[in-house]
């Protein structure tokens, strides 16, 4: 593995899961593409009755955001913000929206038998995951401003993940804050990551 500086061996050798330590200034080599460095990072926490779970979420300097989480893997390389009055956004998270009725289904152990869909840009989707994190940010604000308006309140930081009905490799991860960012992407292969190449911890 390549730690604080060292040479990279290819693709396939262990660095994938060195995604779930990085910080900002650390860099990431993405085969046959670049390297990339780690320009926002949160670090992200849920708890689910006594059940905790923790993953990162972190941009790259090429606008790429990076997933590591117990579910695997993600790179989602386009985003588009969806702002408070239009249609998809309350398509997606009015009291009747997608979500709203997706979290229903779910108490009830309905959701298998009667997904939840939504269609974006003329592809249907899958409503697959909703929650809320605490959300710690390190590093540079982004740009994109649902991730700009993280509360301090993680009912107030509200994520969901939508996946393609025809091919479920590709995947949306929904942040919703102020307004809704949605991130497009697919799962990150251990033959993809080259190298991470991390500063000496202080």
């Amino acid at each position: 593995m390549a730690r604080n500086g060292g040479s990279t061996n290819g693709p396939g050798t262990g660095y994938l899961e060195l995604l779930q330590t990085v910080e900002p200034g650390d860099a990431v080599e993405v085969w046959l593409e670049s390297t990339y460095l780690v320009r926002t990072l949160y670090r992200c926490r849920e708890r689910l009755d006594e059940r905790v779970t923790e993953w990162r979420w972190f941009f790259l300097d090429d606008g790429s955001l990076i997933e590591a989480s117990p579910d695997g893997y993600y790179r989602y390389r386009t985003h588009d913000v969806v702002r408070q009055g239009t249609a998809l956004y309350e398509e997606l998270v009015a009291q009747d929206g997608a979500l709203v009725r997706f979290e229903a289904r779910v108490r009830d152990g309905t959701s298998a038998r009667r997904p939840v869909h939504v269609t974006i840009d003329g592809v249907e989707y899958r409503v697959a995951s909703t929650g809320t994190a605490a959300m710690e940010r390190r590093g540079d604000e982004p740009d994109l401003l649902p991730w700009k308006s993280i509360s301090g309140d993680a009912a107030g930081n509200v994520y969901f993940g939508l996946v393609n009905t025809e091919d479920e490799d590709q995947a949306i991860l929904g942040l919703w804050t102020a307004h809704i960012c949605l991130s497009k992407g697919a799962p990150l292969l251990e033959t993809q990551i080259s190298g991470v190449y991390q500063q000496p911890k202080k």
